[in-house]
């Protein structure tokens, strides 16, 4: 139906063709070749992009990662990674056909192709421990043990995802849409972060060692067994497949058991490395021991010679300047090892701390009674104040040569209760981790056993042990009950 000149609705085209001298501009519309590019564009972002990372591949990758980020990493680590990454990842691209073909395809033709796709799977998860073990400084077993450890945090990661965006709405639940598969992305994410919360993060620095191969060939056969399972239940989207109830009972079963997996994995690493760290504190405690009994013998055969060198000195006194006999003394003081605090395993350690002090220019104040402590084993005595000084001399040593280089130690009594006190000076910055300060050192897992005996030699006597550091100075306090059995 035409409208005359003067209609509403045909004024601003009058007025646009009279702005062009008289002839109506239509508004521009889009090139076809244009559309055609955006909407291919749009395709390859939401079919192959977003599949990828929201795929398989990428998932155990970043579950990998998860566990063993923190180990120590071999030479030209970025240049291995970038490698490792591509070859994986194209054996991933390459082998991905069958997959492909088991999501179109119906039920009797999927089982003539899903051997191929467990194979495929096999060889990717072979392929993620060869890349473990081409970054990072691991053997055979333990790329195993993170291997099973990535695997199932992977079918945990997916199956969490897949209960959750199945059951939301709308094209949210479809990740063939844009909707559905951000949800997925994101879902994904969170339950990576969960999982590594619940499960990695407590296996961080404790590696497994001396694992043992029949555990092992349990975890990698139960992991295998779901993966087949996995691949037979197929899909609730593919032609003939389960329902969608049947295939979140079966999505909800994997998620269980992998989470179960992995917390038996967590289990087994924690009791290895207990086992380990037992193992060190007590050969610690037992070299202490040797070191205590070599100690005593030295101190003795010092205090007899500084006992009999006091005695020439004596006769020497009136043949040589006052000056010159007191520097000779002087200089016999230092070796002179008798220390009385009322308790011989302490006077012991004390007297050769007292002498490491003095050849390092160290102030060592202390005001005992030893006697406080006598209801304490010798070898707790000296594993506890030994440790404690050792660690306030390798503190001092870091201080420049102009500052107050002290150790100060007290033991008394106070409300029925023994308190031992010990500080000194530090230079730096100190981190804590379960009340305790972690170690400097490179290896961290063969050190950091001095700061723990202690602790647990306090525990022993049904006291506590509490560390500080403030305004540049460490201390250490222990509370011990009087008369502990």
């Amino acid at each position: 139906m035409s409208r005359p000149a003067g209609h509403p609705s045909s004024r601003p085209a009058l007025r646009s063709a009279a702005r062009n001298g008289g002839e109506a501009v239509m508004p521009e519309i889009p090139d076809a070749s244009l559309i055609t590019v955006l909407r291919m564009l749009d395709f390859v972002a939401l079919r192959v992009v977003m599949p990828f990372f929201n795929g398989f591949i990428v998932e155990l990758l970043a579950c990998a990662a998860m566990f063993v980020w923190w180990l120590d990493r071999r030479p030209r680590f970025a240049w291995r990674v970038v490698v490792s990454l591509m070859t994986v990842l194209a054996v991933a691209v390459v082998t991905y056909w069958p997959i492909a073909a088991m999501n179109i395809a119906p039920v009797e033709v999927v089982s003539a192709t899903i051997w191929i796709a467990i194979v495929r799977f096999v060889l990717l998860y072979a392929m993620c421990c060869w890349a473990m073990r081409f970054c990072y400084a691991m053997d055979l077993r333990q790329s195993v043990f993170y291997l099973i450890a990535a695997v199932s945090l992977q079918h945990f990661v997916y199956c969490g995802t897949r209960i959750v965006v199945l059951n939301l709405p709308g094209d949210w639940s479809d990740t063939t849409t844009w909707p559905g598969a951000m949800a997925f992305l994101v879902v994904s994410v969170m339950f990576l972060l969960l999982g590594y919360r619940l499960f990695a993060k407590p296996m961080e620095h404790r590696t497994p060692e001396r694992l043992g191969r029949n555990i092992l060939v349990l975890f990698l056969g139960l992991l295998l067994c779901v993966n087949v399972f996995s691949c037979l239940s197929g899909t609730s989207d593919q032609v003939g497949g389960p329902s969608l109830s049947a295939y979140l009972l079966l999505v909800a079963t994997r998620f269980v058991t992998c989470a179960f997996v992995l917390a038996l994995l967590a289990e087994t690493a924690n009791r290895i490395a207990a086992e380990r760290d037992g193992f060190a504190l007590q050969r610690m405690l037992d070299q202490q021991r040797a070191q205590m009994v070599q100690d005593k013998a030295t101190v003795d055969l010092i205090n007899v010679k500084t006992h009999d060198l006091k005695k020439q000195l004596a006769l020497l006194d009136g043949r040589i300047t006052r000056e010159e006999l007191d520097e000779l003394r002087g200089l016999v003081d230092v070796y002179d090892a008798s220390v009385r605090t009322g308790n011989e395993p302490l006077d012991v350690l004390l007297a050769n701390k007292a002498m490491v002090c003095e050849r390092q220019h160290v102030r060592f104040d202390r005001m005992i009674d030893g006697a406080l402590i006598a209801f304490m084993k010798p070898t707790d005595i000296y594993s506890l104040f030994g440790n404690a000084i050792d660690n306030a001399l390798e503190a001092v040593a870091k201080l420049p040569a102009d500052a107050d280089r002290y150790i100060a130690m007290t033991v008394r009594e106070g409300r029925g209760m023994v308190l031992i006190h010990v500080e000194n000076p530090y230079v730096g910055e100190l981190r804590f981790d379960d009340g305790l300060p972690q170690t400097s050192k490179a290896d961290r897992r063969y050190h950091g056993f001095g700061t723990r005996s202690m602790r647990m030699i306090a525990e022993h006597y049904d006291g506590v042990l509490s560390m500080d550091a403030r305004d540049g100075v460490f201390s250490v306090d222990v509370l011990l009950p009087m008369h502990a059995d």
